[in-house]
């Protein structure tokens, strides 16, 4: 099979991204989701990259479905620990565009925050009513895994073990790989636990709120200072979730419809062209008549 190529040779990818329910409407998430299903114009979801030249932008999504995870764990999360149950976006797609799924991702973030509709899904799939990418942030890369590949049967011929029924050495390794990086991952998860507990014990120095002396200081648990802290935060901004215990504060959340936005594909492919990526400007046919 001369001709095979692992990228270029497979006929669709399955992907998972890992996500905590905390403060999340799975429902709403789930009712969003489901308006990727089937070919779109994913533009207004994917990174531009103008050096590709990219036209077309229509991509097909075969299944999409948002499930709980059968291992539940503890997790913390800018600071605090996620108590709610661990889900998984499951995506199967013929292909993608550079970075589609952490910006599909991100969109059903907002969704499940409640800061947009499901419908925002439609409305940015309607490229010839928003032809520009709003600006916003890419779901964090950190949970998303790329689970599956399928090839046709005549590409390529899998070989699990030498020996059917005899030779396991393989699968041994495999299993002992994973098993060694999940070792390593919760130990390092093991002392950041501790060193969050340690800060969390650490008495800071606090104006005293029933003091006659409005400026006489009493040493206060950190966990009190932070609770009001982060109580007063919330209050004057907006938390928005972008996965992987990433989270980001501003202060007026901006609907996406309002957001301002990149130029349209076909401007910013004929403003690299033009200058061939280099700085260098080509000349237009009229300027090379002249």
């Amino acid at each position: 099979m001369p001709d095979f190529n692992a990228r270029f040779s497979c006929r669709s990818r399955f992907y998972r991204y890992f996500f905590n329910e905390e403060g999340l409407d799975i429902g709403a998430m789930k009712e969003a989701a489901q308006k990727y299903l089937g070919v779109h114009d994913f533009r207004n979801f994917c990174r531009l990259d103008p050096a590709k030249q990219i036209s077309n932008f229509e991509r097909n999504v075969l299944d999409i479905a948002i499930n709980p995870v059968a291992a539940q764990v503890s997790f913390v999360g800018d600071g605090q620990s996620a108590q709610g149950r661990w889900w998984q976006l499951e995506l199967r797609g013929s292909a993608f565009l550079w970075h589609q799924v952490r910006c599909m991702m991100a969109i059903l973030f907002h969704v499940g925050q409640g800061l947009e509709e499901p419908s925002i899904v439609d409305k940015m799939l309607d490229v010839e009513n928003m032809d520009g990418k709003p600006e916003y942030e890419m779901a964090c890369d950190v949970p998303l895994v790329l689970a599956d590949c399928a090839f046709d049967a005549t590409d390529v011929q899998w070989i699990h073990m030498r020996n059917p029924g005899l030779d396991f050495g393989n699968m041994l390794g495999l299993d002992r790989t994973i098993s060694n990086e999940w070792g390593h991952l919760n130990t390092r998860a093991v002392i950041a636990s501790a060193l969050l507990q340690n800060l969390r014990n650490t008495a800071v120095p606090m104006l005293s709120e029933n003091s006659e002396c409005a400026d006489r200081l009493e040493l206060t648990p950190w966990t009190q200072c932070r609770d009001k802290l982060i109580r007063s935060e919330l209050a004057s901004r907006s938390r928005i979730v972008l996965g992987g215990g990433d989270i980001k504060h501003v202060r007026v959340y901006q609907p996406m419809v309002k957001r301002r936005r990149a130029a349209p594909v076909h401007s910013r492919n004929k403003a690299w062209f033009e200058r061939r990526g280099d700085g260098k400007r080509v000349k237009t046919t009229s300027e090379q008549t002249e």
